[in-house]
């Protein structure tokens, strides 16, 4: 018998493939209670069900009578388990060989879809590159093999040079993976182990690994080691010539972006599109693609005068809130700024009482204006005005200098 955990992150897609790989006694843990909300999922299932056990949220489990566990890296079960992201390098390997070698996969807490963004748009120059990242569906372990599955069912998989990944909580099996930061070392698995662990695990699935200096310090301050082909990326060892529009020099050469990109963050973002597109083009190529690059639904310039900068995103947690909230001061100094949201957005919820700390910090510099079911929850911790949603924000007239800081999630 094998169990598999989570349908919330695709265990009904590792079901099918284990099926086909010839397993019929296979038992499904809907550890989040999915299915108790909406059935019909498993219309999907049709070809596999009868050979499967749904085993509810509350169902007790015996892992002991199991040959295989497998589960997410984050999930809370304190046993010994496979984690979907070798179990989905496993069978890519299995159904369409070396095919990983055209990979690329970015993977960490902050700036993973600005990052494969940007090495789209920098690799498009020269490459057919297909990408899935968070602008554009799901983004768990299993997401991978479900792209390749229906790029091989449309018969389209020769059409592209490169796949670029973005993968939560670590890498699948690729060619090359990156790790571009671990700003919080928030604990997964209900405190049985924590992110960075999680993240750094994976990184022997990439033939070879581009990780943040500090990320790697970290690591090592933990007793581990790792081993393989790693490129260390430093984003301290730059020259800052601008903050805004961003402009600083790396390795000798100017890197400039257009004043649409907002955020110093986007320096450490670039720097790992910048190696990895070495792999593939000239750095004079690079280069002058990054001016004209542009991103929608990160730290964008909505309008310049007077300035609103706007991040709206699922995964915005207290870290980057602070880092956004940090940018927006050194260069403006005061205004107005705009926080709020939905909950519910993504598996690690965001800490409303860490966050009120961290907006009473910018209170002699900011106004606020507290939106939505997460800018109720913050009028708790720090007075500003309160609307319901964001379009009531924009059919205002706004008068200084703004940021918006909106968590909201994508649309299924």
């Amino acid at each position: 018998m094998i169990l598999i955990v989570d349908i919330n992150h695709g265990a009904l897609d590792v079901a099918r493939e284990y099926y086909n790989l010839g397993y019929r006694d296979i038992h499904i843990w809907d550890i989040y209670g999915k299915l108790e909300r909406d059935r019909s999922i498993l219309k999907q299932y049709n070809d596999i069900i009868k050979y499967l056990k749904i085993i509810p949220s509350k169902g007790k489990i015996d892992f002991s009578k199991y040959q295989e566990v497998v589960a997410p890296v984050h999930c809370p079960i304190n046993c010994r388990f496979n984690t979907f992201h070798n179990v989905i390098s496993e069978i890519l390997r299995e159904k369409y060989g070396s095919i990983h070698r055209r990979f690329i996969e970015v993977t960490g807490v902050k700036g993973k879809t600005t990052t494969t963004e940007l090495l789209y748009y920098i690799l498009s120059k020269e490459y057919n590159v297909f990408i899935n990242n968070s602008n554009r569906g799901s983004i768990t372990p299993v997401s991978v093999l479900k792209c390749i599955d229906k790029l091989y069912e449309k018969n389209t998989l020769d059409n592209y040079d490169l796949f670029l990944f973005e993968v939560s909580l670590g890498i699948t099996t690729c060619k090359y993976g990156a790790l571009i930061n671990v700003l919080e070392n928030y604990p997964i698995g209900g405190g049985l182990r924590d992110a960075l662990l999680g993240k750094m695990s994976t990184m022997r699935l990439a033939d070879r690994a581009y990780i943040n200096r500090r990320v790697l310090q970290e690591y090592f301050k933990t007793g581990h080691s790792i081993e393989g082909d790693i490129v260390e990326v430093d984003s301290e060892n730059v020259e800052i010539l601008s903050k805004y529009p961003l402009k600083y020099t790396y390795r000798g050469r100017v890197v400039e972006f257009n004043r649409g990109i907002f955020g110093t963050h986007y320096l450490e973002n670039s720097l790992f599109a910048i190696e990895i597109c070495r792999n593939f083009l000239d750095i004079e190529d690079i280069l002058e693609r990054i001016p004209s690059f542009k991103i929608d639904g990160r730290m964008n310039l909505r309008s310049q005068n007077p300035v609103v900068v706007e991040n709206i995103n699922p995964g915005l947690d207290v870290k980057s809130i602070e880092y956004g909230l940090r940018d927006f001061k050194s260069i403006f100094r005061r205004g107005t700024v705009v926080i709020g949201g939905d909950f519910g957005c993504t598996c690690e919820e965001i800490d409303t009482g860490k966050l009120g700390e961290v907006l009473r910090e910018y209170r002699d510099y900011f106004k606020y204006i507290l939106v939505g079911p997460l800018g109720k929850e913050l009028r708790r911790y720090i007075e500003g005005e309160y609307l319901e949603s964001l379009e009531d924000v924009y059919q205002r007239e706004i008068l200084e200098d703004t940021l918006i800081l909106y968590r909201r999630a994508i649309s299924p």
